[in-house]
C-alpha cells in the first residue's frame, strides 16, 4: 500500500491542452501549431492519428527555445539616406553636356526619317 500512496501523491497529472487551447495562448492559428509539431520544433501527446495534446513543460520549452534576448550594440543611430535627386541632366541645363545631349538627341531624331 505504501507504494500506492507514493504513486499517487508524486503523480499529479495535470489537464492537458489542446492545439486550439494552445493557439490562444500564443496567440497563433491551430493549423500553425500543428505545424509547428510536424517540425518537430514543439512537442505533445499524440493522442489518436489527429489528434494532440500539449503538457505545459511541453509549452514552456517551445517559448523558452523561441526567446532571445536582443541586445543594441551601436550608441550613434545610423543616418538615413536620401534618394539620389531625380531629373537627369537638369542640374547642368545651361552647361555643354546638357546642349552635347540636346544636340545628339537632335540628329538621332533626324535619322529616323
Amino acid at each position: 500500500m505504501e507504494g500506492k500512496e507514493n504513486i499517487q501523491g508524486e503523480s499529479q497529472i495535470r489537464k492537458l491542452m489542446t492545439a486550439k487551447d494552445l493557439a490562444e495562448i500564443l496567440g497563433i492559428a491551430a493549423k500553425t501549431v500543428n505545424k509547428l509539431v510536424r517540425e518537430g520544433k514543439l512537442g505533445c501527446v499524440q493522442v489518436t492519428a489527429k489528434e494532440r495534446r500539449f503538457t505545459e513543460q511541453q509549452i514552456q520549452e517551445y517559448i523558452e527555445s523561441r526567446s532571445s534576448n536582443v541586445q543594441i550594440d551601436r550608441t550613434i543611430p545610423d543616418r538615413v539616406k536620401s534618394a539620389a535627386p531625380k531629373g537627369g541632366d537638369r542640374q547642368s541645363h545651361d552647361g555643354e553636356k546638357a546642349k552635347d545631349s540636346w544636340a545628339s538627341l537632335q540628329k538621332e531624331m533626324s535619322r529616323w526619317t
